[in-house]
């Protein structure tokens, strides 16, 4: 899938994803993918932006086993009189091992340096309370 990109046009996709009314939906629609890169597309819903889709390609010729890309809406038109939502979409790209190096989930680290912060604040304020 990450290869059916390569040039510009419009592509018969599968996009779902979770709407402003937290209902998951799934929908058969167009790609447009201009030359400059812009993709888009018009959906029967509300997303908001910043939002996660997932498109798959429906092409008969990679048959049925094509694998869902994640996107997220960097702009989310308001409705049109048609009941169509137009999405101005970017693919997102997994992190790699470097980008991670040296970050952590935990906030361990930063919790033992403040903490030690207030406890060096504490003996300043009790050295003080000594010498008064």
């Amino acid at each position: 899938m990450a290869n059916f990109l390569n040039c510009p046009g419009d592509y018969r996709i599968e996009i779902s994803g979770w709407g402003l009314d937290n209902s998951f939906f799934v929908e058969n629609v167009d790609l447009f993918w201009t030359s400059e890169g812009e993709k888009q597309v018009h959906v029967h819903r509300a997303l908001p932006q910043g939002a996660i889709v997932f498109i798959r390609l429906l092409a008969s010729e990679l048959g049925s086993g094509t694998v869902p890309v994640a996107y997220q809406v960097l702009e989310a038109m308001p409705m049109d009189c048609g009941g169509r939502c137009q999405l101005r979409l970017a693919q997102l790209h997994p992190r790699s091992k470097e980008s991670l190096k040296g970050k952590s989930a935990s906030n361990i680290a930063e919790d033992a340096k403040r903490e030690s912060d207030v406890h060096g604040i504490i003996a300043e304020l009790e050295y003080e309370e000594v010498l008064q």
